[in-house]
């Protein structure tokens, strides 16, 4: 028996094959990187996924992190650029001194959007990531242009621009994963304008709007023989 596909608004992609166009090549890469640093954690890890909103940069970084970390969450910090401050950045500075963790080889700390992290945080996280040991990794990701941040920030890590998948690939993913009509999925990929997300909620939309509208009813054949049987009763 088939499984029932997910509400498009509850699809969390599980790995690179659950991604779109070159941002499902890159997570290829990064988790096969990933592997190889798993098994033996010689160096640190230093990524920054930037491009337009709802391409995946958040996804392949947390595929990246749990394939560092074996799935262990408590491996993983995770924040918001606009709530990391300098005095968070000295907190992660104080805890390279201790190797490793309880849980594993890795740990990890994942900030989404840090171009909205403060200067002074931009400026302490230099140091912080030159000093980041072997089994230490940093990801991060922005939805701007690297131009947002300071050119010694850039120049700590591996810059990997996203670009937003084609009109086609996002049709024909609604289409393989809902099983939804080929002129349907097109309006919702070209109205997505590349962000999968947003094509995600629109097929959402319609699909509750479906299942909202009235069934219409089929006549019931039984119900007709009785009235004609009831005329002929009166005649």
């Amino acid at each position: 028996m088939k499984p029932v596909p997910a509400e498009p608004m509850a699809f969390r992609p599980k790995g690179a094959h659950d991604l779109i166009g070159r941002p499902a090549h890159v997570a290829e890469a990064l988790l096969r990187k990933a592997r190889r640093l798993r098994q033996s954690p010689s160096s640190n890890l230093r990524v920054l996924l930037y491009g337009p909103p709802g391409v995946g940069k958040t996804t392949i970084a947390e595929l990246v992190a749990a394939e560092l970390t074996g799935g262990q969450s408590l491996c993983v910090e995770e924040a918001n650029g606009k709530m990391v401050s300098a005095e968070t950045v000295r907190l992660w500075m104080a805890s390279l001194a201790h190797a490793g963790n309880l849980f594993g080889d890795w740990s990890v700390v994942l900030v989404n959007e840090v171009d909205r992290a403060s200067r002074d945080a931009q400026d302490l996280l230099l140091s912080y990531l030159d000093k980041m040991p072997p089994g230490r990794a940093f990801l991060a990701t922005s939805n701007l242009d690297l131009s947002a941040l300071t050119d010694r920030f850039q120049s700590r890590f591996q810059a990997i621009r996203l670009e937003a998948p084609a009109t086609e690939e996002i049709a024909a993913f609604l289409r393989a994963r809902w099983r939804i009509p080929a002129d349907l999925a097109a309006r919702i990929a070209v109205g997505s304008g590349g962000n999968v997300r947003a094509a995600l909620l629109d097929l959402q939309t319609f699909l509750d709007a479906a299942d909202a509208a009235p069934k219409p009813t089929k006549p019931n054949p039984n119900r007709n023989g009785e009235r004609r049987h009831a005329r002929r009763s009166r005649i």
